[in-house]
């Protein structure tokens, strides 16, 4: 996040609870020393990936690279290495400027001693003109006096020379020293060549990235549409954070900053849609410390920009491929785990802290994933008229609904889900308001973005202030009930378990596609009932 101080930003970034001992701060702030908002914002993305991958260290308390136990000390000379880098950008930053000035005040001077010759050389063409037609003043006067001019033809030529001479001379000096930049105004003897600099490169003119993407790619015929249709999306990206700019001014310098944007980007930000601005994202990743970007998604936007300046290169519309060559951490980061029993009896022994989301709406919607397995955007679409007896037995209805513009995220999404019976005993069926739409009624539907995102961010929130780990989030309990329902001991089938949870089936045998649709509700209701939790308080107290 970024903070103006005076006339200088600052960068800041808030330090994990559990991370706080070991650094001995709540903050880090880092003073960037532009007032330039533009460079503040690029400085502020690399810095959040550094300290991201500081904060990765310190829960690790390993050495990524030489795979190796460090201390408290290492960690506090990583923070100040990270200062340290900023610092050589700074200075490196300064010194570029200060050499920008330099070569503008050479040029500057270079052009007044341009004028200063053109004025010279205006002023002795002009003196030469002045002598000749006082020269031939004087021999026209002594012409007369003495007799030698009798004839009016002569009087009449030398007349009308000395009247074209006086007419070069107004002209001359009405339109003044720029007459000298004219081709011939002044003669070569008169000229006076100045000393020429060394001309900067001329480049030849270089087309606008998006420019670039339409001949280069879309008119490729040789690539799938889907290829071409994800790489105009990366350049999306890429024009929405830096402009659309020629690409001979993309270099490796920008393809870094680029790089360093995109592992700063939330997870959440590759789901929804595009034209959310990328610095607020940013800052939201930090303030919440959410998941970025992984490696591999960092990866394969590079790879799209990578063969698209490899066609330019071949058209000659770039000279080199500033996308290439680059390292990214595939390793996957903050992987989803199920959930343990103690972390499980934490949460129920934690307050909920979220002022604008009952406790009663938490503790339904928690509850409901924990005891169906069940995604977030399910829970929250879920309808009063999507509760109804099916063979007699309680269910979940998940289904489209076209008016709202929401569907199942998958074919087999949609599906019915007997209602455990610790829910029943709950209350989740007293959540039903007459007149309300939504079982949920409470959650508000945002203008952009699926129904639920709030919950989801209050509840990334409140799971870090109580110290859970990164690898734990709300989708975690989908995969605890997958976990618990396949280890258990019982004669549960896969099918079973796919057809509850919404999964494509496991294997594709004819058995399977054939028969999938013709699970009873009778044995969802079994395999739903088959999960419990020893810890897990229904209450989820205040």
């Amino acid at each position: 996040m970024l903070a103006l101080v005076g006339t200088h930003y600052h960068f800041r970034r808030v330090v994990p609870v559990a991370l706080r001992p070991l650094f001995g701060k709540t903050e880090f702030w880092i003073s960037l020393k532009t007032g330039n908002k533009s460079e503040a914002r690029l400085s502020a993305m690399a810095l959040h990936a550094q300290t991201s991958a500081l904060f990765r260290t310190a829960r690790l308390m390993t050495d990524p690279a030489q795979k190796k136990p460090i201390t408290k000390d290492d960690l506090l000379a990583l923070y100040e290495d990270i200062i340290k880098q900023q610092e050589k950008v700074i200075e490196n930053s300064e010194r570029a400027a200060a050499g920008q000035l330099k070569l503008e005040r050479y040029r500057a001077s270079m052009t007044r001693y341009a004028d200063l010759l053109k004025t010279r050389a205006f002023i002795a063409y002009s003196s030469e003109a002045l002598e000749r037609l006082n020269q031939n003043m004087i021999k026209l006067r002594k012409d007369m006096i003495t007799g030698t001019m009798q004839d009016k033809a002569s009087l009449a030529r030398k007349t009308e020379e000395i009247e074209r001479l006086h007419a070069t001379l107004v002209k001359l000096f009405q339109t003044g020293p720029a007459l000298s930049q004219s081709p011939g105004a002044v003669p070569p003897s008169h000229q006076l060549a100045p000393p020429t600099p060394s001309p900067a490169p001329v480049l030849p003119s270089s087309p606008r990235l998006t420019d670039a993407l339409q001949t280069a790619l879309l008119a490729d015929n040789q690539k799938s549409e889907a290829t071409k249709k994800e790489t105009a999306r990366t350049v999306a990206l890429f024009v929405q954070a830096f402009g659309d700019k020629p690409v001979k001014e993309i270099t490796g310098r920008v393809a870094g900053e680029f790089r360093d944007l995109l592992f700063s980007l939330p997870t959440s930000y590759a789901k929804g849609k595009q034209e959310m601005d990328l610095n607020a994202e940013v800052e939201r990743a930090q303030e919440y410390d959410l998941p970025t970007l992984s490696g591999k998604s960092v990866k394969n936007h590079f790879m799209r920009l990578s063969a698209l300046w490899n066609q330019l290169i071949r058209r000659e519309i770039a000279e080199k491929n500033p996308w290439s060559n680059w390292d990214f951490d595939l390793t996957k980061r903050n992987p989803r785990r199920a959930w343990t029993d103690d972390e499980l009896a934490l949460l129920s022994s934690s307050p909920w802290t979220c002022s604008t989301i009952s406790q009663a709406t938490f503790a339904g919607i928690t509850l409901v994933a924990a005891y169906s397995g069940m995604r977030l955007g399910e829970i929250c679409n879920l309808r009063n008229e999507d509760i109804q007896e099916v063979d007699g037995i309680p269910c979940f209805l998940i289904r489209p609904h076209p008016e709202d513009k929401w569907t199942p995220k998958t074919e087999a999404g949609a599906r019915n889900v007997p209602i455990h019976s610790a829910l029943l005993e709950w209350g989740i069926l007293d959540l039903k308001n007459e007149g309300e739409k939504f079982l949920f009624s409470e959650l508000k539907t945002p203008k952009s973005g699926p129904r639920g995102t709030d919950f989801g961010r209050n509840f990334s929130k409140f799971k870090t202030t109580i110290g859970l780990p990164a690898t734990i989030t709300f989708h975690s309990f989908r995969h605890t009930v997958s976990t618990r329902l396949r280890n258990q001991a019982g004669d549960l089938r896969e099918l079973w378990i796919d057809a509850l949870l919404g999964h494509e089936a496991s294997h594709k045998s004819q058995g399977a596609t054939t028969y999938l649709s013709g699970i009873t509700t009778e044995n969802l209701r079994q395999t739903v009932e088959a999960v419990s939790y020893p810890t897990l308080d229904l209450r989820l107290r205040l």
